[in-house]
């Protein structure tokens, strides 16, 4: 129960959006601002417009945020700063422009890509939107669907899907990491953690591909402040950031052994714990010497940002059922498609996008903090009162990848991705709401009785 006020919570925030566009839909007007919420003494503010500084081009643009100063527990980074909550707002008010304007929702937003920042005029290092609406369309069966809303009808349930893209900034941050090539294999070491993200699969893959030596002659240490100083799990950036450390690491020690064999890196082939250069094939043990081949790396951010727009793109689709008389709203599937760099491990990298959008559907629909408006305590600080998504909840999720290279990036070409998963994932949800029974809920979460309340006479 101490949980629930111990810990910084996710700001609430007033929206308010405004869309102008054209008669092809392309937007020429934008605005988008916030109010949300900290204690007085608080720095932080919950950053609810920084994906629709460059989602989509406009001329004309206002966004900005206020902060109300108020005595409630303090507001911090939750899943996604900025973008979890902006973006499903945006998002909803992108589907109520194209239903205005007529145009299918996809095909709305691939009009309206920008094809450089559109503010700081900055190029994009890579932007793969389009190609993630059209894949994750295609892959839903988008083109299926009935463009007028409250169609489809079995028994008590209205049907319909919905969409919405999805942005998140990428970063990368500084972040040390050191690997010991020893008799026995290799040991990567950072104080980095894995909070369940897959950190230390990664990095004993990156170090393992690098030297030439199967999985389980890897072994990974994290958590531990004698070890070099990582990233950090926060932000999307640990893989980049430490895994990018790991791989100059591992740079440092080939380039050792290539020394060792009298050759250029480039030349040298590790493969299967050989050294392999010209028709000499050398075990690894043999070139150690009296003691392990230590390497480290230590990444450092560039000025690739002053130089480009990084960032990373994606398409969520839901179908969900809405009860008639209830009010009760069911994700029946979800697909996400996703443009985020060289996918490191699509298998953790899909347990990410899973876990973004399930905390998607319990933004949609069920999550919601009550605070006592005479001293600021949250009321439902039990999980009795505070409803998160479940198993009955939660239907099959499809997630597919885009392919992409970035390399501004860095030398692994990857980005970010924990994060991405939960942006605009609510709002798909909260489209199809809409779509199945005509119902449009813009005080979130959608519960049975905002639904009822919403409903068509």
């Amino acid at each position: 129960r101490n949980v629930f006020e111990v810990n910084t919570r996710r700001s609430e925030t007033r929206q308010h959006i405004r869309l102008a566009a054209d008669a092809d839909g392309r937007l020429t007007g934008l605005g988008h601002e916030a109010l949300v919420s900290n204690l007085p003494e608080e720095s932080f503010s919950e950053p609810v417009v920084q994906g629709s500084h460059f989602a989509y081009a406009a001329a004309n643009r206002k966004l900005g945020v206020r902060i109300a100063r108020i005595h409630r527990s303090a507001a911090g980074s939750v899943r996604a700063p900025g973008e979890a909550v902006g973006v499903t707002a945006f998002e909803v008010a992108m589907d109520e422009l194209a239903g205005k304007a007529g145009i299918d929702p996809v095909e709305l937003r691939l009009r309206n890509i920008p094809d450089k920042d559109p503010e700081s005029g900055k190029p994009f290092s890579s932007h793969r939107l389009e190609e993630a609406l059209k894949q994750g369309a295609e892959a839903f069966g988008w083109s299926e669907r009935n463009a007028a809303p409250r169609q489809r009808k079995e028994g008590e349930w209205w049907v319909g899907t919905g969409m919405a893209a999805a942005f998140r900034v990428n970063m990368v941050i500084e972040a040390e990491s050191r690997i010991s090539l020893t008799r026995d294999g290799a040991v990567v070491r950072s104080d980095m953690t894995d909070i369940g993200t897959g950190s230390y699969t990664i990095f004993g893959q990156i170090a393992g591909d690098l030297l030439g030596l199967s999985q389980d002659r890897v072994s990974v240490e994290l958590g531990d402040t004698d070890f070099p100083p990582g990233s950090g799990s926060g932000g999307s950036f640990g893989a980049a950031s430490t895994g990018t450390a790991v791989w100059l690491a591992g740079m440092e020690i080939r380039r050792q052994l290539a020394g060792r064999l009298g050759c250029d890196e480039a030349e040298l082939t590790l493969k299967d714990g050989l050294a392999i250069f010209s028709n000499r094939r050398v075990p690894l043990e043999d070139l150690l010497g009296d003691g392990p081949i230590d390497g480290h790396g230590h990444v450092q951010p560039g000025d690739a940002s002053e130089k480009v727009r990084q960032a990373t793109f994606g398409a969520h689709f839901a179908e969900v059922a809405v009860n008639d008389v209830t009010g009760e709203g069911r994700v029946r599937r979800m697909l996400g498609s996703f443009a985020a760099g060289r996918i490191l491990n699509p298998r953790t990298a899909r347990s990410q996008c899973h876990g973004g959008m399930i905390w998607g559907i319990g933004m949609a629909l069920t999550e919601e903090l009550t605070h006592d408006r005479r001293d600021g305590h949250v009321v439902n600080r039990d999980l009795a009162g505070y409803h998160l998504p479940v198993n009955a909840d939660v239907p099959p999720l499809d997630v597919h990848f885009v392919e992409e290279r970035d390399d501004w990036a860095g030398p692994m070409q990857a980005k970010g991705i924990g994060e991405l998963g939960i942006c605009g994932a609510g709002a798909a949800i909260l489209n199809a709401v809409y779509h199945a029974s005509g119902a449009r809920v813009r005080d979130l979460p959608a519960t049975p009785d905002r639904v009822i309340a919403a409903l068509p006479d």
